[in-house]
């Protein structure tokens, strides 16, 4: 072949390589197969053709946000929390995630502030006892440092004797006067009982008492179990502070002074 014809082949032997997809055998008797080159292919696509997975990181970060949520609706079942409430507690889970290590402090801590968020009165004790051995105060922590991340209203964290009464009282399927007074009841105690008892101690001495005058009584050991204030000397001494107060603390329009006679002195 003349030295053009010769370039010409060379040439058209080199454009090939772009086009053919090939398996062929050497003098030497080895097979090599030939991947073709796709113009419109980037790097990454050809890695992955052969048998790289360049999407491992995001396989394992996707993996591990469905297992936060999975065991976030566990928890969330075990407290019969509704559907929007656990979707929210996921959502926060993940806005703190790099914030918070020790995983079901994270998921206690975010169904916390998801709860606080709707509404529900749900103690820290409360959502600790589905949170397999966190601690209360590793919780509480983490509590506040959501909402200072999130910036939310600091008073999310905390929940007031009112709030807690009325739980109380529907959980006990009062009826709505009931409720009602415990509510308002629980409100005026601030002022009248001892600083260091917790919100849940006043909320079930006001609950106890609002039973009491009216005609659908409540034993203690109701309130003991409804509550969760197991320690009935408590709910006692709650009572106890509570007493000398009750012609202000409870509304008129549901007891008046003759009623609160009837009550036994502590």
């Amino acid at each position: 072949m003349d030295s053009q014809a010769v370039k010409a082949a060379e040439e058209a032997v080199e454009r090939c390589t772009d086009h053919v997809n090939s398996r062929y055998q050497t003098s030497d008797g080895f097979v090599y197969n030939h991947v073709a080159k796709n113009p419109s292919s980037s790097s990454d696509d050809n890695l992955q053709k052969l048998g790289f997975d360049l999407d491992v990181s995001t396989t394992q970060q996707s993996n591990a946000s469905s297992d936060d949520a999975t065991v976030i609706a566990s928890m969330s079942d075990r407290l019969s929390l509704r559907a929007t409430v656990k979707n929210q507690a996921t959502e926060i889970s993940e806005q703190i995630k790099g914030q918070i290590n020790i995983l079901n402090v994270r998921f206690a801590a975010s169904i916390y502030i998801a709860c606080r968020q709707n509404g529900m009165a749900l103690s820290i004790k409360d959502i600790s006892s589905v949170a397999d051995g966190a601690k209360q105060s590793k919780i509480t922590s983490a509590v506040r440092s959501v909402v200072d991340k999130l910036g939310l209203p600091p008073q999310l964290i905390h929940i007031r004797a009112a709030e807690f009464a009325k739980r109380y009282s529907i959980d006990l399927q009062m009826n709505r006067q009931a409720i009602k007074a415990a509510e308002e009841a629980a409100e005026r105690c601030t002022d009248h009982v001892n600083r260091s008892r917790p919100p849940s101690s006043i909320a079930a001495a006001v609950v106890y008492i609002i039973a009491q005058l009216s005609y659908e009584k409540k034993l203690l050991k109701d309130i003991k179990e409804a509550t969760g204030v197991h320690v009935v000397n408590t709910i006692k001494g709650t009572y106890k502070d509570l007493y000398p107060h009750l012609p202000k603390i409870i509304p008129t329009w549901f007891a008046n002074a003759n009623d609160l006679k009837k009550l036994h002195s502590p």
